[in-house]
């Protein structure tokens, strides 16, 4: 592709049927890049991964049709033998890339460089190859930097930038409400008009693009697209689409109607464990050479080992470098530490049945012994301080819908009445129960509100009368949830009748698609509580943010857990002028349209297979709320039976602010206050 190439003439151009070699190519490289997927499990690798791979089989179902690429007079004549050596340039290269981000940056240079191929212009596609090849031959030399990654290594779909033949994924919705005619009248409007003939010398191909779809796990499969729509609420009712610029265009066009929004991802708004950044700390590199820090994990009291605990050693909290391991069935935890090193700060999060350890200040010796406060069922969190044992009828004639990772109606202490998944990317298989990953998120949610235990062997929720149902929205995969699939769970708890809805997730993205399931939920007499965020003191979350929600910040109360615990990493200021123990959360989000706070640090509650775990965050707050919320309405028999409007939604509201008491913190941090218990 480098040599001088002669002009090429009027009528010259790339022989599409003899690019069925690199379709085939781009088939095999998506395939290969999408089996990474199951190695890289956080979030943001696996949208860049997806990525890539939906662009790479776009781009294959583009191109199969054979069709020939018209070449610009004047420019250089690039043949399809070139395109060809060029793609098998790169294939050979992605298999020799160290790292994800090389991958990646490969990937995308692939990408531009057949971006440029299909206009024909060979100025441009030479300059390409060129860029390619570098890329290329940079591999294993330096690490190529992805832009869509900032320096903490966070996704940022905004600074993606779609190519022609790029199908993205969007939300369609009416422009006001969640139903009217002009949906039912989607089907035909966004099918492409591109016409194509696949030539026999391209049907082999056609067959490998079809197979390698189909040989993909759900979750990438239900996401691979040309333009097209992926799934329907209703007839008449919001669907997810692919849609390139083009079809997004003539939707426009043929559909005012009709309003096109992104796909948006929301997270769960758990407290976030503390990370180490990116790459070995200094203390971590000059141990290499020398034998790892091994310490043991046992519970306090004995020598019973404690596994599963997360161990992070910082030697410079600062910059977020050291080691971390997590404890093996002997409770044993290697660091890649010297042994006698200084470190600045000591973090152990502890599984299910202890509290985590905080520690700043100390040197790890080898064969150190780390000790971790076995939970006591008995012992007062701040939930409980606040709203007590409550009575098992408490919320009774209630109906409440989480909205989660699932919830594990196996666990003794809890009573689901039902629910459902709705995960499109999973075909919305695996039911309401708990998600593969992060699936104690949802359950520990719907124990606060609604646990029917007591101690010595568990603990009471606040309304544990509720009918509790589950409506899971979080892959298995451990990925964020969709506004897509959030609008569908609402849509079902309003025709399941629920009068109040948890959201213990968030996001920063303005998302105008959850807020319309909101609002209709609201017109419906349904209110939506959700949790602020954990930003650490950022804005408040969407869809929190929105005023048809409930937004829930969360607070915290000092001796409600052990004083050398993880909690205590969040008891910072302000503290209540009324209790100097009452603290605003270090992680919670704040702001003019926070409108409640709740108990959400440090809080015990019911986790998969049966046990209990604490855990903190606005997560933990909303459901709180939730739950006073529902005994509140259990009270009132004239509001229950309203009609399903406004109306009635309202006079929940009014209800709920009416007990609301402020702890002596601003506005911005606690909204109203924290509901009172006594009320009800």
């Amino acid at each position: 592709m480098l040599e001088l190439l002669e002009p090429a003439r009027e009528g010259d151009v790339i022989d599409g049927g003899q690019l069925q070699h690199a379709v085939g190519r781009l088939v095999d490289i998506a395939g290969d890049f999408c089996d990474r997927v199951a190695e890289n499990t956080t979030f943001p690798e696996q949208r860049q991964i997806l990525r890539r791979t939906h662009s790479l089989l776009n781009l294959s179902a583009w191109m199969d049709g054979g069709a020939d690429i018209a070449l610009v007079p004047g420019q250089p004549r690039v043949t399809a033998a070139q395109v060809n050596d060029a793609i098998d340039y790169c294939a050979v290269a992605v298999l020799d890339a160290p790292s994800l981000a090389a991958r990646l940056a490969l990937i995308d240079a692939l990408l531009d460089f057949f971006q440029d191929v299909l206009t024909g212009a060979g100025e441009a596609i030479v300059e390409s190859a060129r860029q390619l090849r570098q890329v290329c031959d940079a591999i294993g030399v330096g690490e190529p930097v992805d832009e869509t990654l900032d320096d903490a290594g966070n996704y940022h779909l905004a600074k993606f930038r779609a190519r022609a033949w790029e199908a993205a994924q969007y939300v369609l919705m009416p422009m006001n409400g969640l139903r009217s005619p002009d949906m039912a009248e989607l089907g035909e409007a966004v099918q492409p008009e591109r016409v194509t003939t696949v030539s026999p010398a391209s049907a082999l191909v056609s067959a490998r693009v079809a197979a390698r779809v189909a040989s993909l796990p759900a979750m990438q499969s239900a996401e691979v697209a040309t333009p097209q729509i992926l799934h329907s609420t209703h007839e008449d009712g919001p669907k997810l689409a692919a849609l390139t610029r083009e079809d997004v265009l003539q939707l426009k066009s043929r559909s005012p109607g009709v309003r096109v929004l992104p796909l948006v991802y929301y997270e769960l708004t758990r407290r976030p464990m503390l990370e180490l950044a990116r790459g070995p700390g200094p203390a971590a590199v000059s141990a290499q050479a020398a034998l790892a820090l091994t310490v043991q994990i046992v519970r306090a009291g004995g020598d019973v080992p404690v596994a599963g605990a997360r161990v992070i050693a910082f030697t410079d909290f600062e910059e977020r470098a050291g080691a971390e391991a997590v404890s093996d069935a002997t409770g044993m935890v290697r660091l890649e530490l010297a042994s006698g090193v200084a470190v600045q700060a000591l973090l152990v999060y502890g599984p299910a049945g202890y509290w985590g350890l905080y520690r700043t200040g100390v040197t790890l010796n080898k064969g150190d012994t780390l000790t971790l406060q076995p939970i006591d069922l008995a012992a007062p969190d701040y939930l409980a301080q606040s709203y007590g044992h409550g009575p098992l009828e408490a919320g009774s004639g209630v109906t409440v819908g989480v909205i989660d990772t699932g919830v594990d109606g196996k666990h003794p202490d809890l009573a689901l009445a039902g629910g459902a998944a709705f995960v499109v990317a999973e075909n919305d298989a695996g039911g309401a129960g708990p998600a593969a990953t992060d699936g104690d998120h949802g359950t520990h949610v719907a124990g606060i509100i609604a646990s029917r235990g007591q101690p010595p062997s568990g603990k009471r929720g606040v309304a544990p009368g509720v009918k509790l149902m589950s409506y899971r929205v979080f892959p298995n995969g451990g990925t964020g949830a969709t506004n897509y699939d959030i609008i569908r769970a609402i849509d079902r708890g309003v025709a399941d009748r629920c009068d109040f809805l948890n959201m213990s997730l968030g996001g920063a993205t303005r998302d105008e698609a959850v807020r319309e399931a909101i609002k209709d939920a609201f017109e419906n007499g349904t209110l939506c509580i959700v949790a602020t965020g954990n930003d650490g003191r950022g804005p408040v979350s969407y869809p929190a943010r929105w005023p048809e929600a409930v937004a829930v910040s969360a607070v915290g109360r000092q001796g409600t857990f052990p004083a050398d615990s993880s909690e205590a990493l969040d008891a910072v200021a302000p503290f209540s002028v009324q209790d100097g123990a009452v603290f605003v959360a270090g992680f919670s989000n704040v702001g003019e349209e926070v409108d409640l706070t709740g108990p959400g640090v440090g809080i015990v509650s019911t986790v998969p297979g049966g046990s209990y775990a604490a855990m903190s965050g606005t997560s933990m707050a909303c459901p709180a709320a939730t739950g006073v919320a529902a005994a509140l309405l259990a009270s009132r028999p004239d509001i229950l039976a309203m009609p399903r409007d406004s109306k009635r939604s309202v006079e929940m509201l009014r209800l709920i602010n009416g007990v609301a008491r402020t702890l002596g913190f601003e506005r911005a941090f606690e909204g109203l206050g924290m509901l009172e218990r006594a009320k009800f």
